[in-house]
């Protein structure tokens, strides 16, 4: 192409050189110069976009919309909040605890006897605040244990005379503690209940029970025991083979004396009972972990008392409990 030169094109005319520009191809031309197609027409105008827009809007606004156009109002979704004022409703007792209110506020015509009083702690839920002795270890009147219970029985739907944790126990200490000695047949349930021991006597008592097979169930609720006798406790359960039952409630026994005592369990396999609760001192929560966990030693204990402070040390002891009842179940009934 080398007749391309400026002689070549000063002899062509404006069309003819831009004809032969539009056939040529040359590859290093930008791609807008080697399209064959060009536009010829002009650039539009400025739009002016606020007037655009003011245009649209009143158009839109006198535009026809229909029959079911509705105007927008500002308003809250949902409903309006009023508030209420609260309603409060009279509490309605039954006839029995209306009429001791009102003796309590001196507009009856009667006079309150214990029995009220009694009746008024069962509707309030106060034999809750009992200790555990108040509940488990007294008995209905008829059942000689030396104790009575201090509230209602609901069963029989009559109110039980309040119990006197005072009350004096007739039993001859002296002749009672023989026959445990002598091991006669005829005595199987002791009843100490109430009756203040000292040591000399206390310790008499476990060291004659050491060697007992007619005793089965031992009760010594209320009667000053304290920490110095309970070696001679402990000596009995790991020795006894015939006790069943022993009640020690309302002492002054502390809890890590209660933990030795129950960890003795582990070397007892007839003893089905043993309450230990409403001591005069508090039992810490170490030591009622330590007494849950002992309890998995033994599988004959199937009631078990004790005021728990600790709420997963007392469950993991009702577990043990049920399941040394279901392993009873399964005695019985000759399961293996």
């Amino acid at each position: 192409m080398d007749y391309l030169n400026d002689e070549f094109f000063e002899g062509l005319s404006k069309e003819e050189i831009e004809q032969l520009n539009s056939e040529l191809c040359d590859d290093l031309l930008p791609a807008a110069d080697r399209v064959k197609y060009h536009i010829d027409k002009k650039g539009q105008n400025f739009i002016d976009k606020e007037a655009l827009s003011k245009w649209m809007e009143e158009a839109a606004v006198a535009s026809q919309i229909g029959q079911d156009y509705i105007p927008f109002a500002k308003e809250t979704k949902g409903k309006k909040f009023v508030k209420v004022e609260e309603k409060k409703e009279k509490t309605v007792y039954d006839d029995e605890f209306e009429k001791l209110l009102a003796e309590a506020e001196g507009i009856g015509d009667c006079d309150i006897t214990d029995g009220d009083i009694d009746a008024l702690a069962e509707i309030l839920g106060a034999n809750s605040l009992l200790g555990s002795v108040d509940v488990s270890s007294c008995t209905r009147p008829g059942n000689e244990t030396g104790l009575t219970s201090p509230i209602p029985d609901i069963r029989a739907n009559y109110l039980v005379e309040a119990g006197d944790m005072e009350e004096v126990n007739e039993i001859d200490v002296e002749e009672t503690l023989q026959e445990i000695q002598n091991n006669d047949s005829s005595l199987t349930h002791c009843i100490f209940n109430n009756v203040p021991l000292d040591q000399e006597m206390i310790d008499n008592i476990t060291s004659a029970m050491v060697d007992n097979t007619s005793v089965t169930k031992l009760d010594m609720c209320n009667c000053a025991i304290t920490d110095e006798s309970i070696d001679g406790f402990i000596t009995l359960l790991k020795t006894n083979t015939t006790l069943e039952s022993l009640s020690l409630e309302t002492n002054k026994i502390t809890g890590k004396q209660l933990k030795l005592m129950v960890q003795a369990l582990e070397f007892s396999e007839t003893l089905k009972e043993l309450r230990i609760a409403n001591q005069y001192f508090t039992t810490g929560v170490g030591d009622e972990m330590a007494i849950s966990k002992a309890l998995a030693n033994n599988t004959s204990v199937v009631k078990f008392s004790l005021n728990w402070k600790n709420g997963g040390a007392r469950n993991s002891a009702d577990r043990l409990i049920m399941r040394n009842c279901d392993l009873a179940r399964k005695k019985r009934q000759g399961i293996s």
